[in-house]
């Protein structure tokens, strides 16, 4: 991991509107990479080629949260105009053929700040800043759960890889935990001393990583569920969190990006530091195995990086 380099940059969002504010892998394909702009656009770009594949037109804002369906050919947008859109490919056998705007969600009175996809795949969620957070149906976008008049505004929420519960980091400086079928708090984890930005699970489920403005990265132990580890990663907010896929590395983005890899099952060390970007990190995304990374910045570029062949 320390030999981790940028292998080369990309500007596929508009100069005029600049900045990259969040992006997604492919969990199975690393070739396909998505990201969403301060210039309203969702683009879908092809590592191979190093070519954008498309162009999603449609949010009038700016696009906060993107993600790619683990097996279908769908995508997902959120944005600050509130709505979520649910882009469903013209062929389900080549991810590169034309996407068109399948569902536009319209439930939320704010800005949509994070979606999640259930594991199932069957249903994503959305949380917004107007106090709610709702669950929709993929096939026919219509919302079948949507809770609303909460205590906290969020910044954050997701999935946790059992479906069973979910996860919302707050402005409020806690963590709170959803039984989803009972709908009620389950856990609430205290300790953050600035807004709650970011959040990730670990694969396995057993890991929960939280990032708030103050630049501090919490890691909580869920079968507890205590906070193992306090990590003062920088002094900008913490913008982008990200595990691997096998749990072992995590990586942060802030004012650049660093990689943490766990020493000991309790306690996570600093691997490496990748300063390529000339402003903000707004997106860190592994790829499969971890051999690679991408990541995205307020300097209007996407980044990709690789672990050089030994000589």
């Amino acid at each position: 991991m320390k030999r981790l380099a940028c292998k080369s940059s990309h500007s596929a969002h508009q100069s005029t509107a600049p900045g990259v504010l969040c992006l997604d892998v492919h969990k199975t394909d690393d070739s396909r990479i998505l990201t969403g702009g301060v210039d309203s656009q969702v683009i879908l770009f092809n590592r191979e080629t190093a070519k954008t594949v498309q162009k999603l037109v449609g949010h009038t804002k700016k696009v906060t949260s993107v993600l790619f369906h683990p097996t279908r050919e769908v995508l997902l947008s959120a944005s600050q105009d509130a709505t979520v859109r649910v882009w469903k490919c013209s062929d389900a056998a080549k991810w590169e053929a034309p996407y068109d705007c399948a569902h536009i969600v319209r439930r939320h009175a704010g800005e949509v700040v994070d979606l999640s996809i259930h594991p199932l795949g069957d249903y994503f969620l959305s949380a917004s800043r107007d106090k709610s957070w709702a669950l929709h149906d993929f096939a026919t976008g219509r919302c079948v759960r949507h809770v609303k008049d909460l205590e906290n505004t969020f910044g954050c929420m997701k999935f946790h890889p059992d479906g069973l519960i979910l996860a919302g980091g707050t402005a409020e400086k806690t963590v709170t935990v959803w039984d989803i079928k009972e709908q009620v708090t389950v856990a609430t984890l205290p300790g953050h001393e600035g807004q709650i930005e970011v959040l990730s699970f670990s694969e396995n489920g057993y890991y929960l990583a939280t990032g708030s403005r103050d630049g501090e990265v919490k890691l909580w132990d869920l079968r507890k569920p205590l906070n193992i580890q306090t990590l003062q990663v920088s002094n900008d907010p913490i913008t982008s969190l990200r595990f691997d896929q096998t749990g072992q590395y995590l990586a942060v983005g802030a004012g650049v990006v660093q990689i943490y890899n766990f020493e000991t099952k309790a306690s996570m060390k600093l691997t490496t530091e990748l300063k390529d970007h000339e402003a903000t990190v707004t997106g860190v995304c592994f790829g499969s195995n971890a051999h690679t990374l991408v990541s995205t910045s307020m300097d209007r570029t996407l980044r990709l990086y690789t672990i050089p062949p030994a000589a």
